[in-house]
């Protein structure tokens, strides 16, 4: 058990997002695709209906490292309502949390051409140890399952060249004590805080930059700073630059934190989008991993035809 201790405290200090004491909320490098993730508001932003399946291996190399998949559905009902459906699947060595977790937006149009959206998220987190991956140890047969609530909450503003939103993720912070097997379930709320937008460069080419802000104030505050190009609005490609801020003493070293991510994502037809990433890491344990690897693909199950007046960028 002290091994998968020590695993998990590495690990933590690579990810540089979280203290060792925490869980980290899932992170990916297309969150500007599907901002369903990072925020239940943005629910129906692309008004039809939107499947969508993601998946992360990071730090390729190392055994236990985290491995995610999330696959989420959502769209308008009716009216303002919006509903969005997410399943994720997190692992972490011999830890493994599987949630389900349903979103509902209400969403309203603030002038021709914005929108503004509220959403709220609950729903179920289940973690589990497997025996097999672990020394023998009393504490792992008294915590082997457990079963914990989310809820999120957020708010999200759009027009056709600009969005913008802030959300609260794990508003229930879970308190475990780090004194059991479930070390790393312990959670704080989360903070984020993203916007973007395009600027126009020719007929058939736009600069799409975006940030995302994200802490649980206990941390170091991460800071996304995301440039894609967008061409004959079907190909976008690009760079991701990920860093810390320093938000009190004790966290004096956040080059840890310091990443980059290659991002390229097209529409191979008109209904299914196609995203990869691949992320390297700029500190001194980077060597000792072959970066982490992302892929994702969306499909409109109602077609790929916005009602919207203008088309959905984002």
């Amino acid at each position: 058990m002290k091994k998968i201790i020590l695993l998990i405290s590495v690990m933590s200090v690579l990810a540089g997002l979280f203290p060792a004491k925490a869980q980290q909320i899932p992170q990916f490098s297309q969150y500007m695709f599907n901002g369903l993730y990072i925020n239940p508001a943005y629910a129906g932003y692309k008004e039809n209906m939107y499947a969508h399946l993601i998946y992360r291996n990071q730090w390729v190399g190392i055994k236990g490292a985290p491995n995610t998949t999330m696959l989420s559905i959502d769209g308008r009902i009716a009216g303002g309502s919006n509903l969005g459906l997410v399943y994720a699947n997190d692992q972490i060595g011999p830890f493994t949390t599987n949630s389900v977790m349903l979103s509902y937006a209400f969403r309203f149009n603030t002038g021709d051409r914005s929108r503004l959206s509220f959403g709220l998220t609950g729903g179920a987190l289940h973690y589990a140890v497997d025996k097999s991956k672990v020394d023998e140890d009393p504490l792992v047969a008294s915590t082997e399952n457990e079963w914990r609530p989310g809820v999120d909450v957020g708010v999200y503003f759009d027009m056709p060249q600009f969005y913008a939103g802030f959300s609260v993720m794990s508003l229930v912070p879970n308190k475990t004590e780090v004194k059991t097997s479930l070390l790393v379930m312990r959670t704080d709320p989360g903070y984020f805080l993203t916007f973007g937008g395009m600027i126009p460069l020719t007929k058939n080419l736009a600069l799409m930059p975006s940030t995302l802000l994200k802490t649980d104030f206990k941390s170091p505050i991460t800071f996304d700073i995301n440039a894609m190009l967008m061409i004959v609005n079907r190909f976008w490609i690009g760079a991701s630059y990920r860093t810390g801020i320093i938000p009190k003493a004790g966290f004096e070293d956040t080059k840890q934190n310091n990443a980059i991510a290659l991002i390229a994502e097209a529409f191979i037809t008109e209904r299914i989008r196609l995203g990869v990433a691949y992320d390297f890491d700029l500190n001194h344990l980077a060597n000792t991993y072959n970066g982490t690897f992302e892929v994702s693909l969306g499909y409109y199950l109602t077609g790929a035809k916005r009602k919207y007046s203008t088309p959905r960028y984002f």
